[in-house]
């Protein structure tokens, strides 16, 4: 099968060198790299332009969000497996080898995620997202997700798919209306559809996506508050197992922790997960839901 890779950009040129050299090492796959840029200037464009290699793909955005540069990179795409990463990754040896392959191993996968670890940094002032597993596993059913979900940076896509399931939600992930969740989404929506969703412990992408103690707030607050609007958006659709793993998610990490402090006489923290989950899920019931696709579909503004 002909294999695409997909980085969606915006606004840093001094970051995308490194994940498109690393993706075009191999000489064989991908055999073309798509860089969707949604930037505000033409330095990414400026950039890419020193890479003399034949697969590079540039494709100029005027739209906003992860979302929409998905749906963009997926119908340019012309290979059927899409493997997907951020710009601020870097693709280590034999990692597209070994993702391609968790896909065509599976036939019934929409959907394959990674291992995504971090570089060496000072945990003592910050933290860099990631997602690690010991055992590989493959998910079949949408209550599978209770038990972590994969994220964005390493994840696989057989195209045909998504595409038959409409696309990505152009409100979900970051630049967007809900700036985040995107990754959960279209687990979600793959696993309704009656297709399989798979972890890969086997390889692993390498994100320098370090974020201080300080800008860990807003990013918690941005992950939740989308975790509470793609909760709120299948309860809407009826699709009352949609909202399950976020509702699980919710209850595991916002809810309990500050309640297991306050069982045990302690000050509680965290309460940001629980109020941007909140605020989340109110914007998402005020937001128009397709139903038939589960995305939402945001009124225009005149």
């Amino acid at each position: 099968m002909r294999v695409s890779a997909l980085v969606c950009t915006r606004n840093r040129a001094d970051a995308i060198s490194l994940v498109v050299r690393s993706l075009l090492l191999e000489p064989e796959i991908p055999e073309e790299l798509v860089v969707v840029d949604q930037s505000d200037d033409s330095k990414t464009e400026q950039v890419l332009r020193l890479i003399a290699d034949p697969r590079l793909r540039y494709i100029r955005s005027r739209k906003t969000g992860k979302g929409a540069a998905l749906n963009e990179g997926l119908n340019a795409a012309q290979g059927e497996i899409v493997v997907c990463t951020d710009d601020d990754c870097e693709a280590t040896p034999g990692w597209l080898a070994g993702i391609v392959q968790a896909l065509t191993e599976h036939p019934k996968a929409a959907v394959v995620f990674s291992n995504v670890v971090a570089p060496p940094y000072d945990t003592s002032k910050g933290y860099v997202p990631t997602y690690e597993r010991s055992q590989s596993r493959v998910l079949r059913h949408v209550l599978d997700l209770c038990s972590g979900h994969g994220l964005g940076a390493g994840m696989a896509l057989r195209r045909s798919a998504i595409l038959s399931l409409g696309g990505c939600d152009e409100t979900l992930g970051p630049g967007g209306l809900f700036p985040s969740a995107d990754d959960i989404d279209i687990a979600i929506r793959a696993l309704l559809n009656g297709w399989e969703v798979c972890d890969t412990a086997d390889v692993a992408i390498l994100h320098h996506g370090y974020r201080s103690f300080h800008d860990g707030r807003e990013h918690v607050r941005r992950d939740w508050v989308a975790l509470g609007a793609t909760c709120s958006k299948s309860l809407r659709a009826g699709v009352l197992l949609g909202a399950v793993p976020t509702l699980w998610r919710f209850t595991a990490a916002a809810i309990w922790p500050p309640v297991k402090r306050i069982i045990t006489l302690k000050k509680p923290i965290g309460l940001t997960r629980i109020t941007a989950f909140v605020q989340g899920f109110a914007r998402g019931v005020q937001t128009p839901v397709d139903r038939k696709r589960l995305v939402f579909v945001p009124r225009r503004r005149h």
